[in-house]
């Protein structure tokens, strides 16, 4: 049995992808650029919040003996 009949030849005689082949590449290039997109907004993130701030509600919690957050100040 031939294995060459799943290679296309177009009329000019190159070489055409077969369905199989052209899923594969858009696989891996769905993949790649998906990981690209994730890297980006990570990187982004990264850059643009500072999470001791974002997890941090603006006082003291464990020093200083009294509350004193963004929100209520009782003085």
């Amino acid at each position: 049995m031939s294995r060459n009949r799943d290679v296309i030849i177009d009329h000019s005689g190159r070489r055409r992808l077969t369905r199989s082949q052209k899923i594969g590449i858009g696989s891996v290039a769905t993949l790649v650029s998906v990981a690209a997109v994730g890297l980006i907004a990570g990187f982004l993130l990264d850059r643009l919040l500072d999470f001791d701030d974002a997890f941090d509600a603006g006082g003291e919690w464990d020093e200083g003996g009294g509350v004193n957050t963004r929100w209520y100040d009782p003085s």
